[in-house]
């Protein structure tokens, strides 16, 4: 494709994607003040995160069978629309029961978006350049991430409560008008491509590599759920000085992505080495936060450290992975799968922390994550030893 339309269309792409994540990173701001406020207790905001993630893992089942059907530009637009309505929505503060209710809807818009949107790269770039542009466009994902602490801090701190949810709203209906008048289309699939049925996608490493996104799931979004809480609880700092140390970790996220491409190839372009040396670090880096008495700044450098691992084996598995399967048409199905196992797990255990955190200390949290870590190097292990994949 020519460079122009190249750009265009992965500077949409970006844009699209980080505005999704500057409307989900808004909650983790949002919820000690909320705590504070007495508007939830920690049990309630564990529930709402539950919702959020298990509607997005349902909804990455759905839409990633869609995703390979209808045209992307539809499915992403339609995501947007629903991320912005519902962010909007809950800036009215219409009270817990229909918080958490908009809360899962955003869940489920925020799963329209990635299948679709790799799709369309592996549908417009060529195979030499398809790989290295998802692992950029993943950066969005830190990007967002950045853009959402940022703006629901600032939101917070020169309005109230309400505007970290009407802001990241108009972000996303920001990029909802983008989408509409400069995304492009889908080229048909080839006339020689194998159709391969979704069932037919299940192998013994798929299923093993599916239970360590599962596992990877439970750090990926509960760090990011539990780190304002962690920070204000444990070394009860305010709401600007906790911004500052949480701001660290989609900083450190984003860089992990952003140097993603490097590691890849320093690992012989195997997603599964990466993944390993990342889980490996992730839980070294959890250690420390099992005891208590370590400093405030400790706990940011180890948390931190721990996301941008966790980034690392993120893209593995829902960018480099799922990409395998182009030439069968079912990448947006295969990026589904991995998805809802990644949610499912965050959705599961994000409610359970919820309901923990209410009579116990985050180091259980932190503990079960270096348990979960581990347990994803066997399985990724037993994978890469057997080749399954």
């Amino acid at each position: 494709m020519k460079k122009a339309s190249g750009r265009l269309l992965f500077l949409v792409a970006y844009f699209a994607y980080a505005s999704i994540y500057i409307a989900r990173l808004n909650l983790t701001v949002a919820s000690p003040v909320m705590q504070s406020e007495k508007l939830m207790n920690a049990a309630q905001i564990g529930t709402m995160g539950g919702i959020f993630f298990l509607f997005y893992s349902a909804g990455q089942l759905l839409n990633g069978y869609l995703g390979d059907i209808f045209l992307p530009k539809i499915m992403i637009m339609t995501g947007l629309f629903l991320t912005a309505a519902s962010n909007l929505g809950i800036g009215f503060l219409p009270g817990t029961a229909v918080i958490t209710l908009l809360w899962g809807i955003n869940g489920f818009a925020q799963s329209m978006l990635w299948g679709p949107l790799l799709r369309t790269v592996a549908s417009h770039y060529p195979p030499g350049r398809k790989s290295f542009i998802a692992s950029l466009l993943v950066s969005s994902v830190g990007t967002g991430s950045i853009l959402g602490v940022f703006l629901a801090t600032a939101a917070i701190y020169f309005g109230n409560l309400r505007y970290a949810f009407i802001w990241p709203g108009a972000a996303a209906l920001l990029s909802f008008i983008a989408v509409f008048y400069l995304f492009p289309g889908v080229p048909a699939q080839a006339a020689d491509q194998e159709k391969k049925p979704l069932a037919s996608l299940f192998s013994p490493g798929l299923i093993l590599l599916l239970l360590s996104a599962m596992c990877h799931g439970v750090l990926k979004d509960n760090i990011t759920l539990w780190a304002a809480s962690y920070f204000m609880d444990t070394f009860s700092v305010d709401l600007p000085t906790m911004s500052f140390f949480v701001f660290a970790v989609p900083l450190l996220t984003l860089a992990g992505r952003l140097i993603y491409p490097l590691i890849y190839r320093a690992c012989g372009g195997n997603e599964h080495r990466v993944s390993l040396f990342a889980l490996i670090l992730a839980a070294v880096s959890l250690v420390p936060l099992c005891y208590s008495g370590i400093s405030l700044i400790t706990s940011a450098i180890c948390l931190s450290t721990a996301s941008a691992a966790v980034s690392l084996i993120n893209t593995s598995f829902l960018t480099i992975y799922p990409m395998r399967y182009q030439q069968y048409g079912c990448v947006s199905k295969v990026v589904g799968l991995m998805d809802f196992a990644t949610y499912l797990g965050a959705g599961i255990s994000s409610s359970f922390y919820g309901f923990w955190l209410e009579s116990h200390t985050y180091s259980g949290m932190f503990l079960s994550w270096v348990f979960l870590s581990v347990l994803a190097v066997i399985l990724l292990f037993i994978v890469q030893k057997r080749r399954l994949t």
